[in-house]
């Protein structure tokens, strides 16, 4: 089944397995390839972790680390260590690309500033992965689409829950017609007082960083919406507050550390009891400032903590969806209404109650009866979604048709759908994604 991922409905069939990664990056098809040359800009938690260490313990016989890039000198080593690579760091991107000679590069710097590595590594024949989102506007959109087209290469966008076993048996159980023609979706993502507020106390709080919620997370959850329908978003209404961060609380301070009134604030975060992220950012500080413990009153805070959107798809499949940062518990509920029935997918992630199962999937057909299918999570990340990642880039083997490695119209059309809801919350109108870039 094809999927939104390309030029003109087209799907770049990206390569995937070791002996695909040759022919993707110019070496012999058919033969296994020697290990490719790899670099990564941007050393924070995500990028030295899913992209780093678990890439180097996977897959370290498919990729050589070469190089790591970040404007942190100090974060840089740190990741370096925590990686258990000897490659040399660098702040200066051009540099590393100069020295280094990367095959692949794997791009996990702040939001705002994937546009720029991806063209530049596009414009040297580089293969990139990218980390959700792509981008942060309609601008950056263009430029990497445009630079697509000039170059002639492609690259990959690291939505990673795609490959979580629950997603995808409801991408399959979709597809097969379970429940007929879809007619309408609900979709509800729950991020807790834990995670939602983590998004408050880090750089994600300023939309000119992160691009708000409404594209850094819910490119996640737009993502998959457009695969599971197999249909593009056209047009987006929306709306989006902030209701518990930011200036609405009664106290704030610089960061958590210092701050006078940790006693009795409920989102007090001692970050020191986390030895990770003290050596990545804590530690780090005195080159770039940058607080990981930031205080979720920040007055600064311009990004949405309460959002909806109603989004219509080119299958005329209408999509009702909000998320909310401040939830007593975190997961999903999404249920898929069809001419036939009914697809439910509850996920627990975390609450404070005993659950059987993470995951909870019912089909009710009409004039029929209820069926529960349970789905066990994969190992690793994301349920599974993150070693599904790494084996459909790195591993050995094709995946399954709809497990193909999803490109930059993937990621243009998830991007979309959070900026026009962002479009439409600041305009008060409906905006249509066909006004915001050219494909």
């Amino acid at each position: 089944m094809p999927e939104p991922g390309s030029f003109s409905r087209r799907e770049f069939v990206a390569t995937t397995g070791a002996a695909a990664l040759a022919s993707a990056i110019g070496g012999p098809a058919g033969a296994a390839p020697a290990r490719r040359r790899y670099a990564m800009v941007g050393t924070g938690h995500r990028g030295s972790g899913m992209w780093g260490s678990e890439v180097l313990e996977r897959h370290g016989d498919a990729v050589e680390f070469v190089g790591l890039c970040d404007i942190n000198p100090l974060r840089a080593e740190a990741a370096k260590k925590l990686i258990g690579v000897s490659c040399p760091t660098f702040t200066d991107f051009d540099k590393m690309l100069d020295a280094t000679r990367p095959e692949i590069l794997a791009v996990t710097t702040v939001d705002s500033e994937h546009h720029r590595f991806i063209i530049k590594a596009l414009e040297r024949g580089i293969r990139v992965i990218t980390e959700k989102p792509m981008v942060t506007d309609e601008g950056q959109c263009q430029a990497v689409i445009d630079a697509e087209k000039r170059t002639g290469n492609r690259i990959t966008v690291a939505f990673n829950y795609r490959y979580s076993p629950k997603h995808s048996r409801v991408k399959e159980l979709l597809a097969e017609g379970a429940i007929g023609k879809v007619t309408s979706v609900d979709f509800a993502w729950y991020l807790d007082v834990r995670h939602g507020a983590d998004y408050f106390r880090r750089w994600h709080r300023l939309r000119a960083r992160g691009g708000t919620l409404f594209v850094h997370k819910a490119t996640h959850h737009f993502d998959l919406m457009n695969w599971w329908l197999d249909a593009d978003p056209v047009t987006v209404y929306a709306s989006g507050d902030l209701k518990r961060y930011g200036a609405r609380g009664a106290f704030r301070h610089t960061n958590c550390r210092p701050c006078p009134h940790k006693a009795n604030c409920e989102f007090h975060f001692d970050v020191t009891r986390d030895a990770r992220l003290t050596a990545l950012y804590s530690d780090c500080e005195s080159a770039d400032g940058y607080q990981r413990d930031g205080c979720v009153f920040k007055e600064d805070v311009d990004i949405f903590d309460t959002m909806s959107a109603l989004v219509r798809y080119s299958s005329d499949v209408s999509m009702a969806y909000s998320v909310n940062a401040f939830m007593p518990f975190e997961g999903h509920r999404v249920a898929f209404n069809g001419e036939k029935g009914r697809l439910e997918m509850r996920d627990y992630e975390r609450q404070p109650w005993p659950v059987e199962r993470e995951s909870e999937i019912e089909l009710t057909r009409n004039f029929g009866k209820r069926e529960v299918i349970h789905v066990p999570p994969g190992p690793g990340g994301h349920a599974g979604g993150d070693h599904g990642l790494h084996r459909a880039i790195f591993g050995a083997g094709e995946p399954p048709a709809h497990l193909r490695l999803p490109g930059s119209r993937a990621g243009a059309l998830s991007c979309l759908t959070g900026i026009a809801a962002r479009k439409s919350v600041a305009e008060k109108r409906s905006v249509n994604i066909a006004d915001l870039v050219r494909f």
